[in-house]
């Protein structure tokens, strides 16, 4: 299981990249699906504290990648677990506030966004299945 976790924290990883490139261009972005990047590009929410949103991302999906080569080395492993339930959850509740703003504040669905939304939620859905079945042992 944790081997998902960490290429889904590979991909999540590279589509951040991704974006965070496509964010520093000065033309339209490419968006397989309708035409809301450029229009969340463009939104005041496209970052967060004054960091914009793809950094958070790369940091986020590299915090969670390094956290599953951690716990395949058995160090600390109730530590590193918790830590990945809490980056999870935490990527998760941010992906949920960027999706209500895409949907009712901004009124434009970003294909990304919402790409690295599912991958986020996958990575939760594996960090507490994970965590399931180390209880049941």
């Amino acid at each position: 299981m944790n081997r998902l976790i960490f290429i889904f924290s590979l991909l999540g990883f590279a589509v951040s990249a991704f974006l965070l490139y496509e964010y520093n261009l000065s033309g339209p972005m490419l968006c397989p699906v309708g035409l809301g990047c450029d229009i969340v590009r463009a939104s005041p929410y496209s970052s967060f504290l004054g960091i914009s949103i793809p950094i958070l991302g790369v940091f986020f999906y590299l915090a969670m990648a390094v956290l599953s080569v951690i716990h395949s080395h058995d160090l600390p492993t109730k530590l590193i677990n918790k830590l990945q339930l809490i980056f999870a959850l935490g990527g998760v509740g941010f992906g949920v506030y960027l999706t209500y703003l895409e949907g009712f504040v901004i009124m434009a669905f970003w294909f990304w966004c919402v790409t690295l939304f599912i991958i986020s939620i996958v990575i939760l859905l594996i960090v507490l299945l994970r965590r399931k079945n180390e209880n049941r042992n």
